[in-house]
C-alpha cells in the first residue's frame, strides 16, 4: 500500500438551527491509504454519514478539510462514487441504462462499443448480466443494490463511499453481497469507506475499523 491518498484533517461541521449552530462533527482526523477498506462504525447520530457526505463533496466542512491525491475536495466529483442504503436507481431506466448513464457522464471519450463493453463488464462484476433489460421495479432489493454498486464502480472512482449499503437487506442477501464486495475489492483494489452498524460486517470486510463516538 502506498502513501495516504485521502486525508481528513481537523474536519468539523456546524449546521444552522433556529437555536443557533449545531456542531455535528468536531476534530475528525483520518488518513486512508490507497486500496484500503475502512469501515466507520458508531451509534446513530454520531456523524458517520456526515463524514461520508463531506468526503463525497455533498457537504462543506466548516473547519478543516479533505484532501484527495493532493487536491482539496470542495464539491462532488467522479473520483468519488457513493452507494446509498436505498439503491437510488432511476425507476424508468433498465438495469443496463442505469449503469450506462453513469458511464456516459464520466467517460466522454469512449466509443459506443467501448461503453457497451464497459457497462457489461461492471454488471458482470456484480453478477447482474442476466437482468440487464429489467426495470428496477422488476428485481429484488439485493439485485438493485448490486446494480447501484456496478453503477458506482463503472465511474472508476478513486474512492468508493458506501453508506450502510446492505442495511435494508435480509441476512442471506446481505451475506451474498458482502461476498461480492470482497471479491470486487480483491480484484480492483479500490479505496473503500463504508458505514455500517454491524460490527461483524466491519470485521469481515475491512482492513481497518474506525469507531466514532457522540
Amino acid at each position: 500500500m502506498s502513501k495516504s491518498h485521502l486525508e481528513l484533517t481537523q474536519v468539523g461541521i456546524d449546521f444552522p438551527t433556529p437555536k443557533g449552530p449545531f456542531t455535528a462533527l468536531q476534530d475528525v482526523n483520518l488518513n486512508v491509504k490507497e486500496g484500503e477498506f475502512i469501515s466507520l462504525i458508531g451509534h446513530s447520530g454520531c456523524g458517520k454519514s456526515t463524514v461520508l457526505n463531506i468526503v463525497a463533496g455533498l457537504h462543506q466542512a466548516t473547519n478543516g478539510g479533505v484532501i484527495l491525491d493532493g487536491k482539496e475536495v470542495t464539491e462532488p466529483g467522479p473520483d468519488r462514487a457513493v452507494v446509498f442504503q436505498n439503491h437510488s436507481l432511476l425507476p424508468w431506466l433498465s438495469v443496463y441504462k442505469n449503469v450506462e448513464l453513469a458511464v456516459k457522464q464520466t467517460s466522454k471519450d469512449r466509443s459506443k462499443a467501448e461503453i457497451k463493453d464497459w457497462v457489461s463488464h461492471n454488471l458482470e462484476l456484480v453478477h447482474m448480466t442476466h437482468a440487464l433489460d429489467k426495470l428496477p421495479s422488476e428485481i429484488s432489493g439485493g439485485m438493485k443494490q448490486r446494480v447501484g454498486i456496478a453503477r458506482a464502480l463503472s465511474m472508476e472512482p478513486k474512492v468508493l463511499l458506501m453508506d450502510e449499503p446492505f442495511g435494508a437487506l435480509d441476512a442471506l442477501t446481505r451475506a451474498h453481497l458482502q461476498d461480492s464486495v470482497m471479491e470486487i475489492h480483491a480484484e480492483l483494489g479500490n479505496t473503500v469507506i463504508m458505514i455500517t452498524h454491524d460490527v461483524d460486517e466491519a470485521v469481515l470486510l475491512s482492513d481497518r475499523i474506525v469507531m466514532m463516538t457522540n
